[in-house]
């Protein structure tokens, strides 16, 4: 870890009593950083505001979230941003009764990107089926919150297994996602992406290929649609758009992908 912040005091160190180690009480987001920039930084803080209206957070009037990651970033050429916010310490069991605005922490940090990346976007990945299932819950769908217990389950799975991502389910047998990241595929010449207002996470690369993207199908989406798929790939904030080149062994499309990747470069 390069930085971390709690605050905007320079730590490491959280209170035990917090709750978002409790009970996973709070949300996050996780951005690029590129030549001291926060990538697509209006849509991370729109994220962040999001889920801290939907989980009933109380961001502290006084800070100003925006121009204290503008200066937090600016000596990295080439970083991984993550912002959590917690609801802080207080409260009885669940409730959160008599929490101040000021219980509120914001914690900020800064590490290393993943080296492998850039070779990965250019000649794309392997990718499986996933052995577990995650829940549906209409009441989370899309939010980032802090409960991400399932996703460390799938990543247990992934490194025992030898493909570098995997797709993933939910209880009612929909494609939701990867371990980390959302999926599009194209079938008969369409570009497509699962529907997951009840499972997974709205990722901001997601929400920018289809706002760019005005045909992109969003639809109900079942593995045998998959085994049809001419050409897919996962996203999210860090990797972008990456290729799948093998799905379950079977050769894709890797030009397709990349020819998006072209298309919606300046816009993620």
């Amino acid at each position: 870890m390069k930085y971390c912040s709690i605050n905007g005091q320079q730590l490491t160190d959280i209170a035990v009593t917090d709750r978002g180690l409790a009970y996973g009480d709070g949300i996050f987001t996780t951005a690029k950083v590129l030549d001291g920039q926060v990538v697509l930084l209006e849509k991370h803080i729109e994220r962040l505001v999001h889920g801290c209206r939907h989980l009933k957070l109380q961001l502290p009037a006084n800070i100003n979230l925006t121009a204290q990651l503008t200066k937090v970033v600016k000596e990295y050429p080439l970083a991984v941003l993550k912002v959590m916010i917690t609801a802080g310490s207080g409260g009885r069991g669940y409730s959160r009764f008599g929490l101040s605005e000021s219980a509120t922490n914001i914690i900020i940090m800064i590490s290393d990107f993943p080296s492998h990346y850039e070779s990965q976007t250019q000649k794309g990945i392997s990718v499986g089926d996933s052995k577990q299932q995650i829940s549906s819950s209409p009441m989370l769908g899309g939010i980032k919150h802090l409960n991400r217990l399932e996703q460390v389950l799938l990543r247990a799975e992934l490194d025992e297994r030898s493909e570098d991502d995997l797709i993933v389910t939910n209880c009612q047998g929909n494609v939701i996602e990867a371990t980390s990241s959302n999926i599009f595929y194209w079938q008969n010449e369409q570009l497509c992406t699962p529907e997951i207002s009840t499972s997974g996470v709205d990722g901001i690369i997601r929400q920018a290929i289809i706002a760019k993207k005005s045909d992109v199908t969003v639809c109900q989406t079942r593995l045998e649609d998959l085994k049809e798929a001419q050409a897919m790939f996962i996203s999210n904030s860090l990797m972008g758009i990456m290729p799948i080149k093998t799905y379950n062994n079977r050769l894709l499309n890797v030009d397709l992908v990349l020819e998006l990747q072209r298309e919606m470069k300046g816009f993620i």
